[in-house]
């Protein structure tokens, strides 16, 4: 067990959280393998937290093809945790290996979003709003938040 809280402490777990993991009987197993398969042992803190939640999700449903995302999170592929579910959505219809570019898409590989993009895009739709925003005021929030 300390070997395996070991390895995970490589993933960024803290040592609590590393000893908990490798305590537990069906997270365990399905992460030491996820480690294995991407044939790493050092893990940057981002793709190690990937990692981790990649395994609960697999320990508590079946994903189909977990091994293959681990590789495209240590490769840097999938980067955040919406383009992990993203993944394991698409791995529990279509096999990943078979259809990259599929795959590719439905997780957003290679979208990248500015925070000058966001602001712009937020921006616009609250320009939009404005007129209706200042004629209603604090009754109007519900139109600018979506509601």
């Amino acid at each position: 067990m300390d070997n395996l809280a070991a390895r995970f402490e490589a993933l960024g777990l803290n040592p609590q959280k590393a000893k908990e993991a490798a305590g537990n009987k069906k997270i365990a197993p399905v992460l030491d393998a996820l480690i294995a398969a991407t044939g790493q042992s050092a893990f940057g803190k981002s793709a190690g937290m990937l990692l981790y939640a990649l395994a609960t999700t697999a320990a508590k449903e079946a994903t189909p093809h977990a091994e293959y995302v681990a590789r495209a999170i240590c490769s840097g592929r999938i980067a955040s945790a919406e383009q992990l579910a993203a993944a394991a959505k698409f791995c529990r219809g279509s096999d990943p290996a078979a259809d990259e570019a599929s795959f590719d898409a439905e997780c957003g590989v290679g979208v990248v979003v500015s925070d000058e993009q966001i602001a712009a895009s937020v921006g616009g739709v609250l320009d939009s709003l404005k007129d209706a925003l200042l004629a209603e005021r604090y009754r109007g929030q519900g139109k600018a938040l979506g509601a």
